[in-house]
């Protein structure tokens, strides 16, 4: 009996231990102080000369990415009782996205006496993590707010999807922005 209960605090805080282990950064937020927030009503997509379709993976591609975060911050905005537009909008959005980096899930360091800026990391287990920003610019096309999420991702379509989703969802959360507030 006392093996078993010994075996089952062992596995549960495995468990618990590698719940917290994956955790996600906290999203950053930014935005001009000095903006009015108040009277925005109607939204469309900011036509950046600069801006380049997002790299894919061995997964998705550029324009499953491109579909799926436009659609996620339309059907977002909507929800928050805005209205898309084709031009003429009272804000502009925006969006970017990092390319997907691969991280090391098990990284430890290790110092050198020889040459201490030196770290060596290695690791066994790796998932692939991405940036979203999005980017909010007024009827004048000024930056007014900007939103990233740094996360983990899916490793199959469906898992990316519902990962755009809710990076997306989470960003608009805090748009506008509370009067008073302060950036994260």
């Amino acid at each position: 009996m006392l093996k078993t209960l010994r075996q089952t605090a062992l596995l549960l805080s495995l468990a618990a231990a590698l719940g917290c282990a994956h955790k996600n950064p906290p999203p950053d937020f930014a935005y001009d102080h000095a903006a009015s927030f108040e009277g925005l009503k109607t939204f469309a997509w900011f036509d950046d000369p600069n801006w380049v379709m997002p790299q894919g993976n061995s997964i998705i591609d550029g324009q499953f990415i491109d579909r799926n975060v436009r659609q996620a911050v339309n059907d977002t905005l909507t929800k928050a009782g805005y209205t898309l537009v084709d031009k003429n909008a009272s804000f502009y959005v925006a969006y970017h996205g990092g390319a997907a980096g691969v991280l090391s899930q098990d990284k430890w360091g290790s110092y050198s006496w020889w040459n201490v800026y030196y770290i060596d990391y290695a690791g066994t287990k790796y998932r692939k993590q991405s940036t979203l920003t999005l980017d909010i610019r007024d009827d004048k096309y000024k930056l007014i707010w900007r939103g990233a999420r740094t996360a983990m991702i899916g490793t199959n379509p469906e898992a990316l999807k519902r990962d755009i989703d809710n990076a997306v969802e989470l960003l608009l959360k805090s748009f506008p922005p509370k009067p008073g507030t302060e950036a994260k």
